[in-house]
């Protein structure tokens, strides 16, 4: 591509890239269902994250680029129509249910790493149960762990205290049972056979190899940020590809099959690839002027130390930091205008009442705040408001956020 003549990007086309990329730039053309189906059939995953402040990280990921979102949808998508299912990707994520059988080795995998763990936390006699279970499954339909009793474990300071969680958890791990619906973040169970379609769990893994499965695996880890390096990092995260060694072999493989590119960004000694593919959007060089609340978990954010580099914004999700150590709260929202990260903020936990307080803001030192910035953020906060359900922020929050100037 144009861009990659000289296979070097600025700064400033590097973030133009992934804002446009992640549909970050103004809002996605298709709205409700068909954008959020188009948004994962674009980055592969979204990562799930049980917390929910204003929604969970999930949510939060897909209010940012699909206009009128609401989490209906995306509870629809994944508990009545199915197109979309809770499985191991990037940790625990959300996929499309068409690439089920892609990830037969994770599942493998997942039910090794679950047996020596619940062997270590000795909760092992939880295996003994399994196919009484799913039988219980079988004739009685759906499951929570509080309707099976197959007694207690003591694994210590982490891990299920009951037996029947440990092999309902083995047993979604391993992919024979799966997510019929939640109730909060309780999962009710079902046998998998009456969650996908037969055709997709007939279908076979398309891998002759395990380096095959790796080069696919990268290729869709790049795509799921728009560009990566090969530094270690969140954003590398899962089965296999976490270990440098592997990752640096399938990338040099895809090289080589001219699936992906290579190409430096000014002032960054280390390559970064793109898939082939999705180069023609370096040609999208255009930025709005709109505000964009992003997820804790946000795939642009997978890579903490790579936003440094490109965005100059260190952002770290606090949750599990003591609250004597937290620099800036419990859950913190980034401000994204334009390509470039103005601030940060923490919401008030927000449970169905008509305002949205914001208990904190923080400016980035090196903004200067315009009429045209504070016009965005209002914008900003109608929209998260509609996604909430919540009629307005609290009009004295509003007016702290213009005294912080």
């Amino acid at each position: 591509m144009k861009k990659l003549q000289n296979n070097r990007l600025s700064i400033s086309e590097a973030r133009t890239f992934l804002i446009n990329y992640q549909g970050l730039n103004t809002w996605c053309k298709y709205e409700q269902e068909r954008g959020v189906l188009e948004y994962f059939k674009k980055v592969g995953c979204i990562q799930y994250d049980p917390l929910n402040m204003v929604g969970r990280n999930s949510d939060l990921v897909l209010q940012a680029r699909i206009k009128d979102y609401s989490s209906e949808t995306l509870d629809s998508l994944l508990y009545e129509k199915r197109s979309l299912i809770d499985a191991w990707d990037k940790m625990m994520s959300i996929y499309q249910q068409v690439d089920w059988p892609y990830f037969k080795r994770i599942r493998e995998f997942k039910g090794i790493e679950q047996r020596y763990i619940s062997e270590r936390r000795n909760s092992k006699q939880a295996f003994e149960f399994l196919d009484e279970i799913k039988n219980h499954i079988l004739e009685n339909g759906p499951i929570v762990s509080s309707q099976v009793d197959i007694g207690k474990s003591n694994p210590g300071s982490w891990g299920h205290r009951k037996l029947s969680s440990v092999a309902l958890d083995y047993l979604f791990n391993i992919g024979e049972i799966g997510v019929y619906k939640k109730k909060n973040t309780q999962k009710i169970y079902d046998l998998i056979e009456n969650l996908l379609p037969k055709e997709i769990l007939r279908q076979q893994e398309p891998f002759a190899t395990e380096e095959a499965f790796h080069e696919w695996y990268v290729k869709r880890r790049i795509g799921s940020v728009g560009m990566l390096w090969e530094r270690s990092g969140g954003a590398w995260l899962g089965y296999a590809i976490s270990d440098r060694r592997i990752r640096n072999k399938a990338i040099k493989s895809l090289l080589e099959q001219e699936q992906i590119e290579e190409f430096y960004v000014e002032d960054i000694k280390y390559p970064f690839f793109i898939r082939k593919e999705d180069a023609e959007c370096l040609n999208e060089t255009s930025v709005k002027e709109e505000v964009k609340f992003l997820a804790p978990l946000d795939n642009l954010l997978w890579d903490r130390t790579l936003i440094k580099q490109i965005f100059h914004f260190d952002y770290t999700w606090e949750v599990y930091t003591p609250i004597e150590k937290r620099k800036y709260g419990y859950y913190v929202l980034p401000v994204l205008y334009g390509n470039k990260f103005i601030a940060r903020f923490e919401p008030e936990m927000y449970r169905g009442e008509k305002e949205l307080r914001i208990k904190n803001w923080w400016w980035e030192e090196d903004v200067s705040v315009t009429e045209d910035i504070l016009l965005a953020i209002q914008r900003a906060f109608e929209n998260f408001c509609e996604y909430l359900g919540a009629d307005y922020v609290a009009q004295d929050d509003l007016i702290e956020i213009i005294k912080a100037l």
